[in-house]
């Protein structure tokens, strides 16, 4: 979710990664993310362009106007807001989700499908929708001690920033900084990812493969939720050249008590192949 540039966002950039991080971020933990969630979910009613733009892709996904639990499609609309507040904002967790907190973020399905592919000896590439405080997992994984890299996009996007904009992405990065793993850029050279994978290491990107609003790599169309979307190739191609096992994961609110989200690893899925010309 990519909202235009204008004075106003930039006003409202100085004080949320200003003033109102350093608030935020004072607070005991989880509290600070519990915050950023409300804010998600007040920021509903002050877009009301781009309320009517994720209703409108909503609608197009689910004609019915019916969710397949049942909910109507504007209860999405909103849960969508507070899953891009909950990305955008997490990195003002990462001091306080630490190896003795962390429990109170995040509890794990499937953690069990990384340590049987770590004593086979076998590297890791997982993917993620880009919904959701993503990189809550990553941090945590590091703070276990598993040797993680993420995939990203580096600081250009696609959109051109403002000076404050610029500013505010700069701190950004300073607090992902904070996180125990590597990040590598998915516009250079993709070795070091070969080398991680082949050494029995982790590697996360994203399955729209995107950084900074901006595609990244080659893409094959696909059929989602009933349209056409071009999802990257590169997972497959990263698994299929080192024998890494290719798995997805998501990161959603936890509907019950304990910590605030689950992040839940699938099972492998099977990769046919062994060079990128055949993934």
């Amino acid at each position: 979710m990519i909202f235009g540039e204008s004075w106003l966002k930039d006003v409202y950039r100085r004080a949320v990664w200003g003033p109102g991080g350093a608030a935020v971020q004072a607070l005991p933990p989880p509290w600070e993310h519990r915050l950023v969630r409300t804010m998600g979910r007040l920021s509903v009613h002050a877009a009301a362009g781009k309320r009517a733009q994720v209703s409108a892709n909503m609608s197009r996904a689910f004609p019915s106007g019916v969710l397949p639990d049942g909910r109507p499609v504007s209860d999405a609309v909103a849960d969508a807001f507070v899953s891009h507040f909950a990305n955008q904002y997490i990195g003002f967790s990462f001091a306080a989700c630490t190896s003795q907190t962390w429990p109170k973020y995040l509890a794990f399905r499937g953690l069990e499908r990384l340590e049987r592919a770590r004593a086979s000896g076998r590297g890791v590439v997982l993917c993620h929708p880009h919904m959701g405080p993503a990189q809550l997992p990553l941090h945590v994984l590091g703070l276990l001690g598993w040797p993680v890299t993420q995939v990203g996009g580096g600081q250009v996007t696609e959109v051109s920033l403002s000076g404050t904009g610029r500013w505010a992405a700069g701190v950004r990065a300073s607090l992902e900084s904070r996180m125990p793993v590597r990040l590598h850029d998915g516009k250079r050279y993709l070795r070091p990812l070969l080398r991680a994978l082949q050494a029995g290491e982790v590697v996360m990107t994203a399955m729209d493969g995107t950084g900074g609003g901006e595609e990244l790599g080659a893409r094959i169309m696909c059929t989602v939720l009933g349209h056409s979307l071009p999802l990257p190739k590169g997972p497959a191609w990263l698994a299929s050249r080192t024998g890494a096992a290719l798995m997805p994961m998501s990161c959603f609110r936890n509907p019950g008590d304990g910590a605030l989200y689950l992040a839940e690893i699938g099972e492998e899925i099977p990769v046919l192949g062994r060079g990128p010309q055949e993934v």
